[in-house]
């Protein structure tokens, strides 16, 4: 069989004669291919975009952005009603706390805590304010009325 001689070396080629020479047949495929990698994230890149802008619109706005003045109100007017429930029923509880010690003289925070249906601490606490009120007394164990 004859040989044929192979060159030891490549034949130097300019950079226009590489950019400008025929591409072969599969790499015009996978470019095809490329090409339709792009126009497809194109696609997916617009339809993001509309889901963020849908997602936004009803929210008048950024997520970050504070509320509106009218909801802070709202939420602050809901807070003073709720501050002002709470001292309507502090009241309330002023006036079982002075009526439970009428009739039983003598009982401590945990008894009233039981008998009222409050939490010891709370009755404690209310204990201590109306005994600096003046409106109870303090004895050696437990309370008793004015």
């Amino acid at each position: 069989m004859p040989r044929v001689p192979v060159p030891h070396t490549v034949p130097a080629r300019s950079r226009e004669a590489v950019v400008t020479e025929p591409l072969p047949s599969e790499l015009l495929t996978n470019e095809h291919q490329s090409d339709q990698v792009v126009e497809r994230m194109e696609w997916a890149l617009v339809d993001a975009e509309q889901q963020i802008k849908e997602f936004h619109a009803p929210h008048s706005g950024s997520p970050a952005a504070p509320p509106s003045r009218s909801v802070r109100r709202s939420t602050a007017r809901r807070a003073s009603n709720r501050r002002a429930a709470a001292r309507i029923r502090q009241g309330d509880t002023k006036a079982s706390i002075i009526a439970f010690l009428t009739r039983h003289q003598g009982s401590t925070a945990g008894d009233l805590a039981k008998g009222l249906n409050l939490s010891p601490e709370s009755a404690a606490i209310r204990l201590t304010q109306l005994a600096n009120a003046g409106e109870i007394q303090k004895s050696s164990r437990g309370y008793h009325t004015t």
